[in-house]
């Protein structure tokens, strides 16, 4: 019984929270992910351009960033950025070459060593059902079918921006306050049934009281 208000405050918070949400985009960041295998390498990858939007035109700086978390050297890596549709290469350091979907660095890393590849690509049209431009680095060990660990980083397109701004949209001002009506109407409901209840209890002790003074009175009359 006394966990009713709590419940009531509670579904209020739930309720308008819900009300004002709104899609959020895509994290494009990227945290590094090493590796397990003991037998493998342990590195981490991470890789940014320094923006979260982009459109036909731009030109994008990618920057990849490795290191080499274990207590081994990691001999005969391969680093490899993905090329999505719309993103043609422009240049790369450290002797990246560079293929139809693909730029490609080979690299040793000592215990310890961080080591960083730097790619310019130029953005030209994207599909128009295309929200987000996305890009993967990878470092794979030589001669080994699956990477040892990945990164992604996506900006987001006009056509994404402008599907973003329609979800935000479709979140109307009359929405966020019928949902606070309804909420409060909720918690309404709830103490009007707590107040009955109360009210209740305190009637039916009152007959108790009274047959208590009448005998009172009664005894001080004999």
């Amino acid at each position: 019984m006394s966990n009713l208000p709590a419940l009531a405050v509670a579904a209020v918070v739930s309720m308008i929270t819900m009300s004002v949400a709104v899609p959020a985009a895509p994290r494009t960041g990227v945290a590094p992910t090493p590796t397990v295998d003991a037998e493998q390498p342990l590195l981490s990858i991470a890789i940014d351009n320094g923006r979260t939007s982009a459109a036909a035109g731009d030109e994008l700086t990618y920057k990849i960033t490795i290191r080499n978390l274990g207590t081994t050297e990691a001999k005969g890596l391969e680093i490899s950025q993905s090329l999505p549709a719309g993103l043609t290469f422009a240049a790369a350091d450290n002797g990246g070459t560079a293929d139809a979907d693909r730029v490609v660095w080979p690299t040793d890393l000592k215990t310890g060593q961080e080591a960083t590849f730097t790619t310019v690509a130029r953005l030209g049209q994207t599909p128009d059902e295309l929200l987000r431009l996305a890009t993967v680095a990878c470092a794979t060990a030589d001669g080994a079918e699956k990477p040892l660990v990945c990164a992604t980083h996506s900006d987001l397109l006009p056509a994404g921006a402008v599907a973003t701004r329609t979800e935000e949209k479709a979140v109307t001002p009359w929405m966020r306050y019928g949902a606070a009506a309804a909420a409060l109407a909720v918690l309404a409901l709830v103490t009007t049934v707590l107040l009955r209840r109360r009210r209740r209890r305190l009637l039916a002790a009152r007959p108790e009281a009274g047959t208590g003074r009448h005998l009172a009175r009664a005894s001080v009359a004999d």
